[in-house]
């Protein structure tokens, strides 16, 4: 059995039963392999409930994942500092260009 399911975001995806998608792994590596990694979705409803990925998106997917909480701790490590940052803390821009050693104009230090 298979249904079309629609997503939020508007795509659609085919939903296939899940004693028929357990049935066919063995021809979803073939293709996985094949170079075919196209997501197979399955579910005993007319929605998914489980996707089938290749190895190389899973991994793609943690990588994805790992960077999407750093980012979440650098923004929340952020969000604390400027909470709890008191105005005397403040460095002047220009005094942060010239501890960077940013300061120069580009092409070199001609200053006029």
């Amino acid at each position: 059995m298979e249904a079309l399911y629609d997503l939020p975001n508007g795509d659609r995806v085919r939903v296939i039963d899940t004693p028929t998608v357990g049935q066919s792994l063995g021809r979803v590596l073939e293709l996985f392999r094949s170079g075919n990694t196209e997501p197979v979705f399955f579910g005993d409803q007319p929605r998914p409930e489980g996707v089938v990925i290749s190895f190389e998106q899973w991994a793609e997917y943690e990588d994805l994942k790992e960077e999407a909480e750093t980012d979440r701790r650098m923004q929340a490590i952020t969000r604390e500092r400027l909470a709890n940052a008191r105005p005397e803390d403040y460095v002047p821009y220009d005094d942060m260009l010239r501890e960077w050693g940013l300061d120069e104009p580009e092409g070199g230090g001609d200053k006029r």
